[in-house]
């Protein structure tokens, strides 16, 4: 999962550092993203892992890190299935 977080960031992001060198904790805002390019970066991940990230969780601290990211990632791909067991 990591590796296309970091390869959708060299993509769209456009920060300073490859994103292979970044630490998880990493702020891509104190890297150079900007609020253009975060929303440029949300749309690749939710296209390419094919969720959709919760309205609650579209904020800049959600965006600051592969870490958040990869966490309102799997707690997007098992809403569905969660939302589906709460209506049983």
């Amino acid at each position: 999962m990591f590796e296309t977080i970091q390869s959708l960031i060299d993509q769209e992001a456009q920060i300073c550092v490859p994103a292979r060198h970044l630490t998880p904790r990493a702020n891509l805002y104190e890297l150079g993203m900007t609020p253009y390019t975060a929303i440029r970066l949300l749309l690749a991940i939710e296209r390419d892992f094919r969720v959709e990230f919760p309205r609650d969780s579209l904020n800049r601290q959600t965006m600051a890190t592969m870490e958040n990211i990869v966490r309102v990632i799997r707690a997007a791909q098992f809403a569905p299935a969660y939302e589906w067991l709460q209506a049983a």
